[in-house]
Protein backbone atom coordinates (compact mmCIF):
# COMPACT_ATOMS: atom_id res chain seq x y z
CA UNK A 1 0.00 0.00 0.00
CA UNK A 2 2.59 2.35 0.61
CA UNK A 3 4.59 2.01 -2.84
CA UNK A 4 0.97 2.64 -4.38
CA UNK A 5 0.36 5.80 -2.48
CA UNK A 6 3.50 7.38 -3.81
CA UNK A 7 1.67 7.69 -7.34
CA UNK A 8 -2.20 7.02 -6.72
CA UNK A 9 -4.99 8.14 -3.85
CA UNK A 10 -5.35 4.43 -1.71
CA UNK A 11 -8.25 4.06 0.12
CA UNK A 12 -7.76 0.64 2.26
CA UNK A 13 -10.33 -1.07 4.18
CA UNK A 14 -10.92 -4.29 5.31
CA UNK A 15 -15.05 -4.04 4.63
CA UNK A 16 -15.78 -5.58 1.52
CA UNK A 17 -19.42 -3.37 1.75
CA UNK A 18 -16.91 -0.45 1.50
CA UNK A 19 -15.54 -2.03 -1.44
CA UNK A 20 -18.44 -1.93 -3.29
CA UNK A 21 -19.80 0.78 -2.22
CA UNK A 22 -17.10 3.04 -3.72
CA UNK A 23 -17.26 0.83 -6.88
CA UNK A 24 -20.92 1.82 -7.24
CA UNK A 25 -20.18 5.28 -6.02
CA UNK A 26 -17.95 5.96 -9.03
CA UNK A 27 -14.99 6.54 -5.98
CA UNK A 28 -13.15 3.31 -7.38
CA UNK A 29 -10.87 3.31 -10.49
CA UNK A 30 -8.93 0.33 -9.61
CA UNK A 31 -9.93 -2.60 -6.87
CA UNK A 32 -7.08 -4.38 -5.10
CA UNK A 33 -8.70 -7.64 -3.04
CA UNK A 34 -5.98 -8.73 -0.61
CA UNK A 35 -7.60 -12.28 -0.13
CA UNK A 36 -8.26 -15.83 -1.20
CA UNK A 37 -10.56 -16.57 -3.81
CA UNK A 38 -13.78 -18.16 -2.13
CA UNK A 39 -17.61 -18.62 -2.89
CA UNK A 40 -18.04 -15.21 -0.81
CA UNK A 41 -15.09 -13.11 -2.70
CA UNK A 42 -16.88 -14.87 -6.03
CA UNK A 43 -20.43 -13.47 -5.15
CA UNK A 44 -18.94 -10.14 -4.18
CA UNK A 45 -16.82 -10.03 -7.53
CA UNK A 46 -19.54 -10.56 -9.86
CA UNK A 47 -21.56 -7.54 -7.46
CA UNK A 48 -18.78 -5.54 -8.47
CA UNK A 49 -19.09 -5.84 -12.32
CA UNK A 50 -23.12 -5.77 -12.14
CA UNK A 51 -22.33 -2.75 -10.54
CA UNK A 52 -19.31 -1.29 -12.82
CA UNK A 53 -18.15 -3.73 -15.41
CA UNK A 54 -15.59 -0.89 -16.20
CA UNK A 55 -13.33 -1.32 -12.54
CA UNK A 56 -10.48 -3.41 -12.73
CA UNK A 57 -10.46 -6.01 -10.10
CA UNK A 58 -6.69 -7.33 -8.85
CA UNK A 59 -6.61 -10.32 -6.70
CA UNK A 60 -3.69 -11.29 -4.56
CA UNK A 61 -3.05 -14.23 -2.09
CA UNK A 62 -0.46 -16.72 -1.39
CA UNK A 63 -0.91 -19.54 -3.53
CA UNK A 64 -2.87 -22.89 -2.60
CA UNK A 65 -3.60 -25.57 -4.65
CA UNK A 66 -6.80 -26.35 -2.96
CA UNK A 67 -7.89 -22.73 -4.26
CA UNK A 68 -7.38 -23.98 -7.75
CA UNK A 69 -11.43 -24.42 -8.82
CA UNK A 70 -12.23 -20.65 -6.52
CA UNK A 71 -9.61 -19.10 -8.99
CA UNK A 72 -11.00 -20.84 -11.64
CA UNK A 73 -14.24 -19.29 -11.25
CA UNK A 74 -13.78 -16.47 -10.49
CA UNK A 75 -11.41 -15.63 -13.18
CA UNK A 76 -14.38 -14.30 -15.17
CA UNK A 77 -14.74 -11.18 -12.66
CA UNK A 78 -11.32 -10.47 -11.96
CA UNK A 79 -8.76 -8.67 -14.19
CA UNK A 80 -5.31 -10.31 -12.74
CA UNK A 81 -4.01 -12.18 -10.28
CA UNK A 82 -0.70 -11.73 -8.30
CA UNK A 83 0.50 -14.80 -6.12
CA UNK A 84 2.56 -13.19 -2.50
CA UNK A 85 5.38 -12.60 -2.80
CA UNK A 86 4.81 -10.66 -5.48
CA UNK A 87 7.41 -8.26 -7.60
CA UNK A 88 6.39 -4.42 -6.90
CA UNK A 89 7.63 -4.17 -10.88
CA UNK A 90 5.26 -6.12 -11.94
CA UNK A 91 2.36 -5.07 -10.30
CA UNK A 92 3.35 -1.35 -11.08
CA UNK A 93 3.69 -2.32 -14.86
CA UNK A 94 0.41 -3.58 -14.79
CA UNK A 95 -1.56 -0.93 -12.68
CA UNK A 96 -1.49 1.75 -15.57
CA UNK A 97 -2.52 -0.85 -18.27
CA UNK A 98 -5.44 -1.64 -16.10
CA UNK A 99 -6.79 1.43 -15.49
CA UNK A 100 -9.72 3.42 -17.25
CA UNK A 101 -8.80 6.28 -19.68
CA UNK A 102 -10.23 8.96 -19.13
Amino acid sequence: MMFLQTQYKVVATTDIEVVQSLICNKSADLVILDTEPSADILVKCEQFKKCRSDVPVILTYVFNNKLKESESSIKKYINEIFYKPFDLNEISSRIPVLLPTN
